[in-house]
Formats: structure tokens, sequence, C-alpha cells
């Protein structure tokens, strides 16, 4: 019994959950009794399994938007707009593929015979807490290059099966990087250009937090959408989607369809803010530690107990219609090659190189391991 509740809770100072879920008042602390130190789990502490879940939830609540939204964004506004079932399957399958090459991330499993092949021991995955997922950085590559073919009379679906089989020739870009000795790979990318890199990428996020305010996230990505040129779109029907002459967003929410940058969406995101700040303010160290679940469930509740003229903002409608399970091979588009987008997916891969090793450096540093040591650059060479 003992066991089984260490197991789920934990045991020690560092899971003592009355202190960790005790409101904090701020401006009101004492001299005489400052505030418990932060705990830090090392990399390898075996977490309880309560702490676990509930850090692997933020995590992924918190990454299911940036996910889902650039295989959503090609398959409705480049390959097909009205196949509702096609941008379904291609949500599913980027779900389930950062599910599957997150947990080979972790895992820093080692090649077999690569010190026979290679001279060195290699390794797949990082070792370290990090997610693999879908990047915005290919998304407007595969909207040009898509587009193009099937200006050229090329099957939307048979178009993406070429970008894939061309994203698989580009890969080996960044499969050459990970075979780089690390003291090359530090020249090539300095930590200063990696960290440069990783602060921008978290500055465009914030600007891009502030686009999807407005009114979600495919809404502020594709803010054209109602303009006159989607009617170009495969599959788009005038009937259905009225289009309007001025490049204005109606943005679609459940059954609520409300101009981008409406006071209810607006206000809606507001309300998780100040949720958010609320518990940063008088939050226990373990909401703090979950705020970004916690303000997200409560946005979703918001959402979920109002109405706009009694149409609802979450709509099952579409999760009821979508298949209950659903596997990579349930769609097939076959696998081409297009050489013109091989420039730009170079490009694109060298950005992600940079990117990861920025992201496996500072995960590196947090998790309070040494950056000049062996293991160090083994993460590296994992990673990419």
């Amino acid at each position: 019994m003992v066991q089984i509740k260490e197991a789920v809770l934990g045991s020690g100072e560092g899971y003592d959950y009355k202190a960790l879920c005790m409101p904090t008042l701020p401006y009101c602390g004492s001299r005489s009794k400052p505030a418990p130190p932060t705990t830090f789990y090392p990399l390898d502490e075996p977490l309880p399994l309560l702490l676990s879940l509930l850090m692997g939830l933020q995590h992924a609540f918190a990454m299911v938007g940036g996910l889902i939204t650039p295989p959503y964004v090609v398959f409705r506004f480049t390959i097909d707009f009205a196949n509702v079932e096609l941008q379904q399957y291609a949500i599913s399958a980027a779900l389930i593929t950062s599910g599957l090459c997150t947990l080979v991330n972790l895992a820093h499993w080692e090649i077999p015979l690569s010190k026979k092949l290679f001279g060195k021991r290699l390794y797949i995955g990082s070792g370290l807490l990090s997610v693999m997922g879908t990047s915005f950085t290919f998304l407007p590559i595969f909207e040009i290059a898509i587009g193009q073919m099937m200006d050229n009379d090329i099957d939307g679906t048979v178009a993406y099966g070429k970008m894939l089989g061309t994203s698989m020739v580009c890969a080996i870009l960044e499969l050459c990087f990970s075979l780089v000795p690390g003291k090359f790979i530090n020249r090539m990318f300095p930590p200063v250009v990696c960290a440069v890199t990783v602060t921008l990428i978290g500055v465009a996020l914030t600007g891009t937090g502030m686009k999807y305010w407005g009114g979600g996230v495919v809404c502020g990505d594709m803010i054209w959408k109602e303009h006159s040129q989607v009617v170009d779109l495969v599959g788009f029907d005038r009937e259905v989607y009225p289009v309007s002459a001025l490049p204005s967003a109606i943005c679609e929410n459940g059954k609520v369809k409300l101009p981008y940058g409406s006071a209810e969406y607006v206000g809606l995101g507001f309300a998780v803010l100040c949720f958010l700040v609320l518990i940063e303010l008088f939050g226990s160290t373990f909401m703090k530690n979950s705020n970004v679940i916690l303000a997200l469930l409560f946005g979703y509740m918001v959402a979920g107990v109002s109405s706009y003229d009694d149409l609802p903002y979450v709509d099952s409608a579409k999760i009821k219609a979508a298949p209950v399970v659903d596997f990579l091979w349930t769609e097939w588009f076959g696998i081409g090659f297009y050489g013109p987008a091989v420039v730009p997916l170079l490009v694109a891969y060298t950005v992600t190189t940079v990117e990861t090793i920025g992201d496996v450096t500072a995960t590196h540093e947090v998790s309070e391991l040494d950056v000049k040591s062996k293991q160090y650059t083994r993460r590296i060479q994992g990673s990419l």
C-alpha cells in the first residue's frame, strides 16, 4: 500500500502536497518566514504518477494548437476546402506522428552497429524532456509548391505525396548535420546564433498568440479566407460560404460566426489571460506549475457555458462525425518528387537544425547539466 502511494503521490519534502497546494498572498510575506524554495527535480528522478500526468497534460494542451494548424491549413485551404474527412485525417496523422516521434526522442536509443560503421556510437533521440511536432517553417513552402502543381492540373493529394517524397530526400541534410563532430557543430551553429534564434522564435510566438486572440488559430492565420480569391480553392461552395468583397475574415467558432477581432472573441481570450494572472498572484506552487492547463480548461469552460444569440461557441458535430479511431495508413498519397521545392526545403531544414540545437542547449542548461560534456554532444546528435 505504501509503495502504491509513493508511486502515485511520491514521498519526501519535494511532494508535500499541503505546502504545494496552499495559495499565496503577494506582498504579504515575512522576512522571518521566507517562502519555501522551489523544488527542482533532476533529469532522471522518477516522478509520481499524479505529477507526471498534470505536467504532461499541461504540455499536451499547450502544443495541440501548434501541432494541428499546419496540416489543417494545408489540407483545407490548399488541397480540398470541402473534404472534411481528409482534414480530420491530417489532424489525426499529425498528432499520432508527433506522439510517436516524441517517445523516440525521449528514449535516446543507441543505433546498433554504429560504432563499427561510423567509428563512434550514434544515438536516436535527445533523452531530454522535449516534444517533436509539425513546424510552421514548412507551411508556406508546402502551400506554394502544392498550389503550383495544382495549377498544372495535378491533383492535390498527388501533389502532397510529391512534397512528402521531396521532404524525405531533403531531410537527409539534417541527418548529415547529426554526423558532424560536436566541435564543428558548435562552430557552424555557435551558442549566440542558436540563442538569438530561439529568442526570436519566442518573440514571434508572442505575436502569433496576439493574432490568434482575435478569433482562433486558423482564422488568425488565414484572415483572407473570406476574400474573393477563396473561390479558387478546390471544393469551395459560394452558396455555403458567402464571400465578401472586403478582405475581412468571419471567424467560425462552434456555430458562432463573428468578424475577426470581435469583442466576444477578445473577451474570451482576456478571461484566460486574467485567470493566468490570478494564478500567478494567488495560486499555489502546484497551480503555478500547471498554470497553462488550468487557464486553458477555464477558457474551455467559459466557452462551453456561453452562447451568442443562442448559438454555442462549442460544437461537437464534427467530433461526433469523425471516426472513433484513426491510423496513419487509412489514407495513402503516394510518394513522388518535386524539384522546385528542393532549395526551399533545404533552407527550412537548416533553420530547424538551428532551432533544435538551441532548444536542446536551453533544455540542457535549465536541467542543470553540463553543456560542455560528451553527453551534451550526444544529445545534440541524437536530437538531429
